[in-house]
Order: structure tokens, then C-alpha cells, then sequence
């Protein structure tokens, strides 16, 4: 297994230990946790840099990677969402769409049709990062654990206006991007549907 794909594999180990982190112990270590997310978020760079340095690139890797994503920021939204820092029915949303689009990623490669990505999905993993990395930073500086004089700034950081609407543009992009996959996708979507849906065979899709 290569380095990259160790990386990835990181990654998903790591979306577990953050929401234990975040969500289950209490009192909750918030510098830990956001530590663990730093952690699994720089590793989705290097991963993807190490695979195009050492021309490291393969199908695993290419699968296993944005599934590592969806854990890691799956995990943050929902261990916010416990928190009451973000609305529930967002994160259903948003982990909705992920299955739906892994489903019919494997259901596609099972059948030789691989999905095509586009570079909005990649906007959208970046914007969900952000996100994250936001409201973890907002959630150290309001528990004062970088001074009192800070205290006031993650206060504003946490405004209950700003974290809703923030989420709120990230999951009308979500949906957006599963709306593009389909479009983007539509023959191998019908093939999908036709194989395993409609039970024809191999020979009757050709």
C-alpha cells in the first residue's frame, strides 16, 4: 500500500477519534479534537501531493480518497450537530447526498462506469472544511483557551446567525453538486438503474 493511500486510510481512522473527541467526553477536550481534524484535513493535501510527486496515483486511492472526506466531515457535522452548533436537518442533508453518491460510485465501477467528479464537489469539500476549521477555531476562543481577552472574539465567531446561514449556503451547495453529478452522469445513472433496479442483464444494457 502506498504512502498516499496510508495517508487517506489516516484520514479515515481519524473521523471516529474526532467525534469521540468532540461529542462523547466530557469535558469535552476541544483543543484535542480540533487538533485530530487539523490533522486529518492537512493529510487530504499530502495525500493528493504525494500521489501526483512520486506518480503514486491508483483506483483504490482515487475511491478511498473523497470517501475519506465524507467520513472526516461527516463525523465534524454530526458531532456539531449534537452540540446544538448546527441545525440537525442540515446534516442529514449532507449525508444524505454523500451516500447517495458513493452508492452509485461503486454501483458505476462495479459495472466499468467509472463517475465522473467535477471541480464543483471539490469547491464543496473545501467550503465544508473551512467551515469546520471555523467553528472549531470560534469554539477555542470563546472557551478562553487561547486568553481571556480572546473570549470576546470566539463569542462573535459563534453567533448563532453566522453559523446558520454559513451551513445554510454549504448545504444548498451540497445539493447542488449532487444535482450536477446526475446531470453530469445521466447515461451511467440509467445503466445503474436498468442493472440493479431493474434487474437486466449485461446483455440487454448493450
Amino acid at each position: 500500500m502506498s504512502f498516499p493511500t496510508q495517508l487517506t486510510l489516516l484520514r479515515i481512522l481519524l473521523a471516529p477519534v474526532f467525534y469521540v473527541l468532540f461529542a462523547i467526553i466530557e469535558p469535552t477536550p476541544y483543543f484535542w479534537a480540533a487538533l485530530v481534524f487539523v490533522v486529518g484535513a492537512l493529510s487530504d493535501w499530502y495525500d493528493g501531493y504525494f500521489a501526483r510527486l512520486w506518480k503514486l496515483t491508483s483506483p483504490l486511492g482515487a475511491f478511498l480518497d473523497p470517501l475519506a472526506d465524507k467520513f472526516l466531515t461527516s463525523a465534524a457535522f454530526i458531532a456539531f450537530a449534537s452540540k446544538g452548533l448546527i441545525p440537525e436537518w442540515t446534516v442529514a442533508i449532507i449525508i444524505a447526498r454523500d451516500v447517495y453518491v458513493t452508492l452509485f460510485r461503486v454501483l458505476g465501477d462495479s459495472m466499468g462506469q467509472p463517475i465522473k467528479t467535477s471541480s464543483l464537489a471539490k469547491y464543496k469539500t473545501f467550503f465544508q472544511m473551512v467551515f469546520i476549521c471555523y467553528v472549531l477555531a470560534g469554539v477555542l476562543l470563546s472557551t478562553g483557551m487561547f486568553g481571556a481577552s480572546l473570549i470576546q472574539s470566539g463569542s462573535v465567531m459563534m453567533s448563532e446567525s453566522i453559523r446558520y446561514w454559513s451551513v445554510f449556503g454549504i448545504t444548498m451547495l451540497t445539493l447542488i453538486t449532487a444535482v450536477q453529478y446526475t446531470y453530469d452522469n445521466a447515461q451511467v445513472f440509467r445503466l445503474v438503474f436498468r442493472r440493479y433496479f431493474f434487474k437486466r442483464s449485461p446483455q440487454e444494457l448493450s
